[in-house]
């Protein structure tokens, strides 16, 4: 009879047991689960600019802050499409659908312009030896929770006017057709808005007008040390297109808060 009691002692202190460790490993998985279940949100946006306008009625495209933005951008002639604020932007060439896309990082309204301009950029490939070409960063310039970008460029015949290349933050650029990257114009210097705090990495690299790198990758640490506002926006600079041709509003992201 004891013996029988202690077998039952036994078998009842391995149920316990059993259940104790398959809902330790449950719960384990379910965090597991949690954590990698986590899905990023990409909102897609086929985009037509026909005479200079958005085909979108009303010319509004929606999004939450955490969402990833695609945006498939196509027009009747040649333009550089830009988004205020965000400093994106990318060159668009008739019959050619572009990509851009990044995080939606700051909440508010933003427009949306095109700058129609004659970059020329066939006919000074021509005209410019890449075998040279050479850019660095001089030095990132941090104020608050903005960074300018101040880079020399080297070995490059031809009109300095003509000058393109390529920044991304904190992602590396890629060898062709970086769509996620911001293209900079005739211009020595870029302001990149509402960076987070913290550690960053700044990259750059000069590009032909097929979008290849034709010099190595640039690269500068900078640390953002101020926690951006309410609503994650600087507006003492203005996008850095004062040299450009006034620009052409064609419609709004609207980044809605958590």
């Amino acid at each position: 009879m004891g013996m029988q009691n202690n077998k039952i002692i036994v078998i009842g202190l391995a149920l316990i047991l059993s259940s104790v460790l398959s809902y330790s490993i449950f719960g384990s998985n379910q965090e597991q689960q949690t954590e990698i279940g986590v899905i990023e949100t990409v909102k897609e946006f086929d985009l037509s600019i026909v005479e200079r306008k958005l085909t979108l009625d009303p010319p509004i495209i929606s999004v939450n802050v955490g969402d990833k933005i695609l945006l498939r951008i196509q027009s009747d002639e040649e333009l550089m499409f830009h988004i205020h604020e965000y400093d994106h932007e990318v060159m668009i060439i008739p019959g050619k659908i572009e990509e851009l896309s990044f995080p939606a990082t700051i909440p508010g309204r933003f427009e949306m312009e095109i700058h129609v301009e004659e970059h020329e950029m066939d006919e000074m490939d021509m005209e410019m030896d890449f075998s040279n070409a050479k850019i660095s960063i001089n030095s990132v310039e941090v104020m608050d929770n903005m960074a300018t970008v101040n880079v020399e460029i080297e070995g490059i015949m031809g009109d300095k006017s003509g000058i393109h290349w390529h920044l991304k933050l904190d992602q590396e650029l890629l060898e062709k057709d970086d769509h996620a990257a911001i293209m900079v114009f005739g211009k020595d210097s870029y302001i990149l808005h509402g960076i987070s705090k913290g550690e960053h990495t700044v990259y750059v690299a000069l590009v032909n007008s097929e979008h290849e790198l034709v010099s190595e990758i640039a690269s500068q640490i900078f640390v953002i040390e101020t926690d951006m506002d309410v609503n994650g926006m600087n507006m003492e600079e203005k996008d850095g297109h004062e040299d450009d041709k006034e620009p052409i509003f064609v419609g709004i992201l609207e980044v809605m808060p958590k």
